[in-house]
């Protein structure tokens, strides 16, 4: 699925072979992340029909909702909160506390 569905304002990308939905095993961790960040990943999110609806250049596609309920109880990605900002660009790895 095209990840600009979810809105995200920060992508990781795991490497080839990283488990389907590893997010779940940072729920409770911290993390570093670019220059001095650090976040607390708090949850992850229930997924709601909006995930369907068409945006910029993306159709309406009601499969996707359907898809996220039956893969992974209607949850995808992990929320967080920053507990020290800083700068994060392009390419920074995610390096769990």
């Amino acid at each position: 699925m095209d990840e600009r569905r979810f809105r995200p304002n920060v992508l990781v990308r795991t490497p080839p072979g990283t488990p389907a939905f590893v997010e779940d095993e940072w729920i409770g961790r911290e993390a570093r992340l670019g220059a001095g960040v650090r976040i607390g990943f708090l949850r992850s999110s229930e997924r709601c029909v909006m995930t369907n609806q068409a945006q910029q250049d993306l159709p309406h596609a009601p499969a996707v909702l359907k898809a996220i309920a039956t893969a992974h109880d209607n949850r995808i990605d992990a929320l967080a909160t920053v507990l020290t900002p800083g700068t994060v660009r392009v390419g920074d790895p995610l390096v769990l506390g």
